[in-house]
């Protein structure tokens, strides 16, 4: 089997701080053709991904310390029946391309696209701000095609977790937990997954895990345990086991959101009340988690037979609905409104990240890169 560049790609990714916002142009129900038979780009959601003679994925406003991401953000259509898998290829730490909505469907050479004729696939993007680099990188969208023979099937990981174990199960307000989770590669290609640590289905820790084909791979978490109870400490969400907390009943006793309605661009502020009814003051980490993923965290010292609130400023940049809730007790529902026509505030942002994936029609560069100041980079 040959392989043939679809689409080449030179681009730039870094971070920088902005302080006034950068609006994205939102065109029609567009499409990019590559070849006169081959693969058709075209947008999924066009609140990120545009076209005018290219595709353009613009994410923004992404705070520091967090993990976004935007699935189904546009949608690879294959048209050529001699086109076998497509994939994306690149070294930009923090950004992952994946498959629809699941982030652990990477996208890669070793896990790619393996589509045929009439075949549809939608991607999505997730930037980890917590190891984004400032500095130029370049990434490359390779399309593979038949070479007439009968063999079509290059080789391809296929990772699963195999063992997962936690421990100590009981533990006092304070102590670690441990958490291991052992994956296998069943397939004949390297790849690599994200695992997800999970408190109460909530996401509080992610790590890659490389696993070479036939090979076993650890990847161990350690999660203190700050608040008593019985929580399922888990990884990947659909394996699980329970752990009871002791000590004294200090916990989160209320959480609120200020603006239940904002525009998308502006941000709303969380509070959350701890209360202490023990004698002695205890100190407490306070998460932020917005639609099952933690986001931000505080740490509080509450007196003796005291309480003590917490606050947390939370930017919102999508339109649409989203849960929030403080370490595990809700806060409630913040509902982000498109923005109106002239409607755009100046705002300090924490980082703002923006990728550009544009194939022109011949070349076909693909340049990932962050906006700022409002300025549009077109790569050709």
């Amino acid at each position: 089997m040959s392989s043939t560049p679809l689409l080449t790609a030179t681009g730039v990714c870094f971070l920088v701080v902005l302080v006034v916002p950068t609006a994205a142009v939102t065109f029609g129900e567009d499409e990019v053709v590559h070849g006169e038979d081959g693969v058709v780009l075209k947008p999924t959601d066009t609140r990120y991904a545009t076209v005018d003679d290219e595709l353009r994925l613009d994410l923004e406003s992404l705070n520091d310390r967090a993990i976004t991401r935007v699935d189904n953000v546009f949608t690879i259509v294959v048209t050529g029946s001699d086109v076998d898998r497509v994939w994306i290829d690149h070294d930009v730490a923090g950004i992952a391309f994946y498959r629809g909505d699941d982030p652990s469907a990477t996208i890669s050479e070793s896990n790619p696209l393996e589509l045929s004729a009439g075949d549809t696939a939608t991607v999505g993007v997730a930037v980890d701000t917590h190891v984004a680099q400032n500095r130029p990188e370049t990434f490359s969208v390779v399309a593979r095609y038949e070479d007439g023979s009968n063999d079509r099937s290059a080789p391809s990981s296929a990772i699963q977790r195999s063992e997962l174990n936690v421990s100590p199960t009981t533990v006092e307000t304070g102590e670690t937990v441990t958490a291991t989770a052992t994956y296998r590669n069943y397939g004949k290609a390297p790849g690599e997954t994200t695992a997800s640590l999970t408190v109460d289905g909530i996401v509080v820790d992610q790590r890659t895990v490389a696993v070479e084909p036939g090979e076993t791979e650890s990847v161990t978490f350690e999660r203190p345990m700050e608040w008593p109870g019985t929580y399922a400490v888990g990884i990947d969400g659909d394996a699980s086991e329970p752990v009871t907390v002791d000590g004294p009943p200090i916990d989160v006793v209320d959480a609120t959101v200020d603006d239940a309605t904002i525009t998308a661009g502006e941000s709303t502020t969380v509070r959350a009340t701890v209360r202490n009814p023990s004698d002695e003051g205890v100190e407490r980490t306070l998460e932020l988690a917005v639609d099952g993923i933690v986001v931000d965290s505080r740490a509080v010292s509450v007196p003796a037979n005291g309480e003590r609130m917490v606050t947390f400023e939370r930017t919102f940049d999508e339109p649409g609905t989203s849960d929030v809730a403080v370490s595990g007790v809700p806060a409630g529902t913040v509902s982000v409104d498109e923005p109106g026509a002239f409607s755009i505030r100046d705002r300090e942002l924490a980082a703002s990240t923006a990728a550009a994936l544009a194939p022109p029609a011949t070349a076909g560069l693909v340049a990932l890169l962050v906006a700022a100041n409002r300025r549009r980079v077109v790569v050709r």
